[in-house]
């Protein structure tokens, strides 16, 4: 006779069932096959409703997609790797938060480097992305970037005929709103710059175009348009991770020279922070004894005190042209285009003057400078 365990068997082994496929969500969902698959790329062309529909099926069917499989099919990872030099500076936060909504609406998943500015670090990190098999590159460079056959859009840190172009912030034209408001509105002749240094170091190989060589170079072409004098002791520099204790240090440094400067022109939001820090300090009226403005309008600083004349942050714009620039290359792909053989495009997002006091603007002529 039977025993009561061979007539009784129990549930199955769960380790043994069968893994649900895209056939069993689309007949829940009651929808195709080929709709379940776009509505989980994240395709803009399924309505929300259905999209919905197929992620409810999905869920309650506990289904994961084979993405080994699926790279294999398509010869898409569907996957966009990101490089940064430091993603704790809110420039690069906003630029990655940007296209990351791009690239996520097209339906692409972001991958993150972070290099701490270090050209190896770098080197390292796209070998990890390319084993990765990722569809493309947005890269802001610290110099260890090395050729690959992958689509790479530049973002901020450049390199010039390289990969399918670049979006930078109009460096050229910001420094010189900056130095021409400061000479032309207020009559300053003995301004100074403060910046990193543009040579080279063990872990940051030198970039041409690197914001801070270019802001630098900016600063000496519109101070010798104007016929304003650049002694050696006015150009003052943090360090490479524009911190803002190198800044203190640097400023403290420049206000003891024999004939300081009356103004300072920051190359940064961080150097700028540094430099109110140290001039509050050492007790300077900023805005009356000395101006003080900045190429990155800082976090709040409409609250500082004084408040900071700055150029206004296009970061979100930067991080989204960049994304569009990398998904029309990867869409030209699917249509049979190589993406390198895309016409390249160099895009200068161009920046507007924020006036504020710390240049010396009184408060009753603030919102007459103001764009419009």
């Amino acid at each position: 006779m039977p025993s009561t365990q061979d007539q009784n068997p129990g549930p199955a082994d769960p380790s043994h069932r069968r893994r649900p496929t895209l056939t069993d969500v689309a007949a829940m969902a009651g929808v195709s096959v080929s709709t379940v698959s776009r509505a989980l790329d994240g395709n803009p062309r399924i309505p929300a409703e259905t999209r919905q529909k197929v992620l409810e099926a999905a869920t309650a069917l506990n289904f994961r997609r084979n993405i080994s499989a699926r790279s294999l099919r398509t010869q898409s990872s569907m996957l966009v790797g990101v490089v940064v030099p430091d993603i704790a500076i809110a420039f690069y936060a906003t630029v990655l938060k940007a296209a990351q909504n791009v690239l996520e609406a097209a339906g692409y998943q972001v991958v993150v480097m972070n290099t701490e500015r270090d050209a190896q670090r770098e080197a390292a990190a796209l070998r990890t992305l390319q084993a990765r098999q990722v569809d493309g590159l947005l890269v802001a460079t610290s110099g260890g970037y090395v050729p690959d056959r992958g689509p790479v859009v530049f973002f901020d840190h450049i390199i010039r005929d390289t990969g399918l172009g670049y979006v930078s912030p109009d460096n050229a034209g910001g420094m010189s709103t900056l130095v021409e408001h400061l000479a032309q509105v207020h009559g300053h002749t003995r301004i100074a710059f403060l910046g990193v240094p543009p040579g080279p170091t063990d872990r940051i190989q030198r970039l041409e175009n690197a914001p801070a060589t270019e802001r630098l170079e900016a600063f000496r072409n519109v101070m010798g348009r104007l016929r304003l004098p650049v002694p050696p002791e006015y150009l003052a520099y943090g360090d490479y991770e524009w911190t803002e204790a190198s800044a203190q240090r640097a400023v403290a440094e420049l206000m003891r020279v024999e004939e300081p400067p009356t103004a300072i022109v920051a190359a940064g939001d961080t150097l700028a922070l540094g430099a109110l820090r140290q001039l509050r300090a050492d007790q300077h009226e900023v805005g009356e004894e000395i101006a003080l403005v900045s190429f990155d309008d800082p976090v709040s600083s409409d609250l500082l005190d004084p408040p900071m004349t700055a150029l206004g942050r296009h970061d979100r714009e930067l991080g989204e042209v960049g994304a569009r620039m990398l998904l029309d290359a990867l869409d030209a792909g699917k249509s049979g285009v190589a993406p390198k053989t895309a016409p390249r495009t160099e895009t200068r997002v161009p920046l507007d003057l924020i006036v504020r006091r710390s240049c010396g603007c009184a408060p009753e002529a603030l919102e007459a400078e103001q764009p419009p």
